[in-house]
């Protein structure tokens, strides 16, 4: 029973070297110089549409200024809300008027 565990084991062991190797195989021949990211090339920050790095700045700032549209339309809506007198008309749905009459 021992002997077929050991077996085991080194069968796995041997499963994981050849994995090793294949994995530093695949870096060795990838080629390119292995430097880290910090030393990468620098790239030119631009708009989305120039396929560049996106401009979080500009993002924010779009985001804020739409932000600012919608509070003054509500804003708009509350002052009349709040300053106006409104008549409301409801038009009853074809579907309720039978389940009305179904009730009574």
């Amino acid at each position: 029973m021992a002997s077929r565990d050991l077996r085991t084991i080194s069968h796995a062991l041997i499963l994981v070297a050849f994995m090793l190797g294949l994995i530093a195989a695949a870096l060795w021949l990838r080629g390119g110089g292995l430097e880290p990211q910090a030393s990468a090339q620098v790239r030119r920050v631009s708009t989305e549409k120039e396929g560049g790095i996106p401009d979080s700045g500009r993002q924010r700032m779009d985001m804020i200024a739409e932000l600012q549209k919608i509070n003054g339309r509500l804003e708009a809506i509350d002052s009349a809300l709040r300053g106006g007198t409104y008549r409301i008309q409801t038009l009853e749905a074809k579907g309720d008027a039978k389940a009305d009459q179904g009730a009574r």
